[in-house]
Parts: structure tokens; C-alpha cells; sequence
């Protein structure tokens, strides 16, 4: 009535022997809705451009296809470290550079960022660039935390997370202006 190991072994496939399957559950879940805010932001960023107030792309993940699978789909490795997600310019010759991070929880937490994505964020914000962390709550909300507030979470919070009622009593609120969320308080 029952299946073989090796059967069941095929069914899920190998890689996944071992592992909590409620936890991968939660991580595909977690990164489709990260992706989802990658998308809004993308979407936000188009709506500049349009307005000609800024030119801001996504930066591509830096990727090395190992195998073609088939279907349009393959199996990849990344070949550097994750850079911020977004570059850009923002009219009046502004460079703007902020890594956009979601969290289902009520708090954001600072290992989200690696430690090179936060430290070349500082060094764009040295040279002068606006360097920030973009974070999305699941209730809408977006916060745009300065690199350097980031940086020094512990040293100013205690405790390397911040809440989502923090963000909100910082002011670091997006704005809705003409129903756009105004990230970069250009509209």
C-alpha cells in the first residue's frame, strides 16, 4: 500500500530530504511576496521616470546558468555577492541607491541586509549619494530608513531590529502624494 523510500525519494526529490517542508513552505511563500514588493517598487521607480523625475533600475543579480533545463528554465549560481537593488538618478543629478526588503512581521530585522549590500550603501552615502533601505510591511506600508540609521541600529535601538511602530513615530513613513507611495519625496 505504502511507497518505497526510493520512491518517495523521487517524488520530492532528493534535495529536499532532511528538510522541514513547512519551513521551505514559508521561504518560497516569503520570497514570492519579497518579489511582489521588488515589483511595486519597480512599478513606483517607472512612474518617476515617466514624470522625468528620475531614472532608477533594478540591478540585476549577478547570475552564471549551470544547466539548461527545459521549458525556458534552468538551474543557476551566483557569481558575486548581491548588490543594493536599486541604482539610479533622480532629476538635478542626485545618485540614489537602496536596497528594497519585505518583512510579514512586525518588525524588520538587520541581518536581512548582508554585510556587503550595507556597507556599499555607506560608501555610496560617503560620496553623497541618498542610500537607504526601502521596507515593506505586509499592511502596505513603506519606510525608507536611512543607511546610516540602519548601521547603527544597535547603538541607537539597543537591538538589531526595529519595529514597524518605530518606523511609523520616525516619520520614515512613505507618502502617498497624487495616490503614488513618494519614496523619494520627489512628487
Amino acid at each position: 500500500m505504502g511507497i518505497s523510500i526510493e520512491e518517495y525519494k523521487k517524488m520530492i526529490g532528493n534535495s529536499s530530504i532532511g528538510k522541514n517542508p513547512n519551513r521551505q513552505l514559508i521561504g518560497r511563500i516569503n520570497h514570492g511576496l519579497g518579489e511582489n514588493f521588488e515589483t511595486q517598487v519597480e512599478d513606483i521607480c517607472s512612474i518617476y521616470e515617466n514624470k522625468k523625475l528620475a531614472k532608477i533600475e533594478k540591478t540585476p543579480e549577478p547570475m552564471k546558468i549551470l544547466k539548461h533545463i527545459e521549458d525556458g528554465k534552468f538551474e543557476t549560481v551566483f557569481t558575486k555577492v548581491a548588490q543594493p537593488d536599486f541604482k539610479g538618478t533622480i532629476k538635478g543629478g542626485k545618485t540614489v541607491v537602496f536596497d528594497a526588503k519585505y518583512t510579514e512581521a512586525d518588525r524588520i530585522t538587520y541581518q536581512v541586509l548582508s554585510d556587503f549590500q550595507r556597507e556599499t550603501l555607506l560608501q555610496y552615502k560617503e560620496l553623497g549619494a541618498i542610500a537607504f533601505v526601502l521596507v515593506g510591511f505586509s499592511d502596505g506600508a513603506i519606510y525608507r530608513i536611512d543607511i546610516e540609521t540602519w548601521a547603527s541600529m544597535k547603538e541607537n535601538f539597543g537591538r538589531k531590529y526595529l519595529k514597524q511602530e518605530e518606523l511609523e513615530e520616525m516619520s520614515l513613513r512613505a507618502k502617498e502624494t497624487k495616490g503614488i507611495i513618494d519614496f523619494l519625496r520627489i512628487i
